[in-house]
């Protein structure tokens, strides 16, 4: 396996695998190729985006987590936006790996803390934590539905 900085070069094969990953369980969620594409290029056009991936001995997309940095007081936080593992490599350290690497790139741009929201009980949830990140006590979601026009 090759780990990699990537950018907008490798948008596509991003946005295959993740309709393909977030339609399966547990997830069940259905993206149109538009639909994530959109996502995701909002992401990565972020002028303070970091991705990494992972790729097979074929040079593959297997796994990506994508970002970006923000200044919060004297702070840099690095905020997950997305990650995503193919569904046949999940459970083989490729996850683990995406987060040691962001780790590394993190630290040489002297940024102080990884955030990011994920389902409350979820598998994720739990991989994170495996992973060694905590549920802050000092923030919570809050969310407003807004009535359709």
């Amino acid at each position: 396996m090759e780990v990699r900085q990537i950018s907008n070069e490798c948008i596509d094969d991003c946005t295959k695998m993740y309709m393909d990953v977030f339609s399966k369980k547990p997830w069940n969620e259905f993206w149109d190729y538009a639909s994530a594409n959109e996502r995701l290029f909002t992401v990565f056009e972020n002028p303070n985006f970091v991705g990494i991936g992972v790729f097979d001995e074929n040079q593959d997309l297997i796994g990506f987590v994508v970002g970006f940095t923000e200044k919060w007081l004297e702070l840099t936080n690095f905020y997950i936006s997305e990650m995503c593992v193919s569904t046949d490599m999940q459970g083989k350290g490729v996850g683990s790996l995406l987060l040691s690497k962001l780790e590394d790139v993190c630290k040489k741009k002297d940024i102080n803390r990884i955030e990011l929201l994920t389902s409350r009980g979820g598998h994720a949830e739990s991989f994170y934590k495996k992973n060694g990140y905590y549920t802050s006590g000092k923030v919570i979601l809050m969310a407003k539905r807004l009535p359709k026009n």
